[in-house]
């Protein structure tokens, strides 16, 4: 009788290692920790640090026969549909982001190699997304992972898994008491994220906060009249936890848009919180699959005077703000943490 082939996993991702995509790097690290024979391919392969050697994709074929792959594993729903060759809808339509160039359709079926995916948002999963991109992947993948309730809901065999948190990273560390009360907003340049709202709010604190800013706000600066603000740019993973720690309290001002979707929440948030951050935030999605209001965090409208309100809260009540932020960070580590999630994916990828 012929014994069943020894499972081997392969991740495929389009730019990589790059630390600022946050959660892919890291759950690549951890994959690679709990899967130490993983092979990684990248369609464009940096130059940055990772404790393994990433391959190009082109290598893939040949490298999958030599070393016995049995599973992929990718993030992002265009990147699955184009590996799957499914990024065209009878209609027409193609997958926003997608490419024909990416197919292994063929390869994959003649060596019996399983796929499997993340499906975060973003990477083509947006809010007018046709659900028959959806059925095609629930048709053509293994296991499907997720934090998005409509693909919940589409695909009853997907798993529900958050996204990654790099929690030793972003490790928690006791807030103090004295100074100013530290305010922080962290985001990629997008109207979306509500950074009119951010300044409408501050502009109406007095000076008892401070306010520290990351990302590429730098045009959008003119609109804050309170200059009790610190503008740091873009940064990266190994400097955004020393902000996150002199943190008291990480901003999200995010509302609902057409064009892209945003989880909730947000990695950035979910990094800071990580860190004892209490978060206060918009929910523009209802989302209530792993954080509680008024436990874990606060949440608000996105109205000026429902942040300013809070903010105030904060000031005149701050120990008792920072137990809902150690509370918060609590749930993180409870759910988010990369060592958790990474073991229940390759759990299932390897039980399927």
């Amino acid at each position: 009788m012929k014994s069943p082939r020894k499972r081997r996993l392969a991740v495929i991702d389009t730019v990589f290692p790059w630390k600022q995509s946050g959660f892919r790097y890291w759950e690549c690290c951890e994959i690679f920790h709990q899967r130490p024979d993983t092979l990684f391919f990248a369609v464009n392969v940096q130059r940055e640090g990772f404790p393994t050697t990433v391959h190009r994709f082109e290598e893939f074929k040949e490298m999958a026969k030599e070393n016995g792959i049995t599973d992929v594993y990718c993030v992002f729903l265009n990147l699955a549909c184009s590996l799957l060759g499914c990024r065209t809808l009878p209609s027409g339509m193609n997958l926003p982001g997608s490419n024909p160039h990416l197919d292994i359709s063929t390869f994959l079926r003649e060596k019996s190699i399983r796929l499997h995916t993340t499906l975060y948002p973003g990477g083509g999963m947006g809010p007018d997304t046709p659900a028959p991109f959806l059925s095609l992947i629930r048709e053509r993948c293994t296991s499907i992972f997720t934090n998005v309730q409509e693909v919940l809901d589409e695909i009853p065999s997907s798993i529900f898994t958050p996204v990654v948190i790099q929690t030793d990273h972003y490790s928690y560390k006791k807030k103090s008491l004295n100074g100013k009360i530290q305010l922080t907003f962290a985001a990629n340049r997008g109207v979306r994220k509500g950074f009119s709202l951010l300044a409408n709010v501050f502009n109406q604190l007095d000076d008892t906060f401070h306010l520290n800013i990351i990302g590429d706000w730098e045009r959008d600066l003119h609109l804050l009249k309170n200059r009790q603000f610190t503008y740091y740019g873009p940064l990266p993973p190994e400097d955004l936890t020393s902000v996150y720690q002199q943190t008291h309290v990480f901003l999200y001002t995010g509302t609902q848009d057409q064009f892209a979707l945003d989880g909730f929440p947000v990695t950035a948030a979910a990094d800071a919180m990580s860190t004892g951050c209490l978060l206060i935030s918009t929910n523009p999605r209802n989302d209530c699959l792993t954080l509680v209001a008024g436990k874990d965090y606060l949440e608000v409208e996105a109205m000026s005077y429902a942040f300013v309100n809070e903010l105030n809260w904060v000031k005149d009540n701050t120990a008792a703000a920072m137990k809902i932020g150690e509370t918060g960070a609590m749930t993180i580590k409870k759910l988010f943490d990369c060592k958790g999630v990474v073991k229940k994916k390759i759990h299932h990828i390897f039980q399927s």
